[in-house]
This record gives structure tokens, C-alpha cells and sequence, in this order.
């Protein structure tokens, strides 16, 4: 079973904005929260099905931890993050 977690990278397979990169805020049940830093900022996430979503890879760990700290990014370093991310892959 794939584990789907705070802090890692996944692309939308679906929708209008297929093929754009995300980092997850948060997954619960079928659905996970994600943020862009741009057209969907950390205080209003995109809520997307598992299924339409495919993982990149770990993701990056400072995000993680501070997801667990229960801080959230600036959408100014989430972007940063994911255009790094990006250029990588």
C-alpha cells in the first residue's frame, strides 16, 4: 500500500492543473491537502483524491518536520522548494 505522507512531492494526474508538482500538507482518508506556494497557498490547500495524485518521491524533509511541529511553510519557500524539486526531475 502506498503511504502518503506530509512533506512529499506529488503531481496531479487529473484535472485542470495536471502535471503541476505539489508538496502534501495533509492526508486523510482518501484525500490529501496540497499547497504550491502560488495558485494554492498553505492557508487554502487543494483537497484532491489519492487516486488523482502520483508521489514524486520522499519529498523534502525540512517540510516534513515542521508539518509535525505543527508549522506550515511560507508559500515564498514552498515555491522555492518545489522549483528546486523540479529541475531535478
Amino acid at each position: 500500500m502506498i503511504s502518503y505522507e506530509p512533506g512529499q512531492f506529488a503531481r496531479s494526474l487529473a484535472g485542470r492543473d495536471k502535471g503541476r508538482l505539489y508538496i502534501i500538507l495533509k492526508a486523510e482518508g482518501e484525500y490529501v491537502s496540497l499547497t504550491d506556494g502560488k495558485y494554492r497557498p498553505a492557508e487554502k490547500p487543494k483537497r484532491k483524491k489519492k487516486k488523482h495524485v502520483q508521489l514524486k518521491d520522499s519529498g523534502w524533509n525540512g517540510v516534513k518536520e515542521m508539518l509535525i511541529r505543527g508549522e506550515t511553510a511560507d508559500n515564498a519557500q514552498i515555491r522555492r522548494i518545489l522549483k528546486e524539486a523540479d529541475q531535478l526531475q
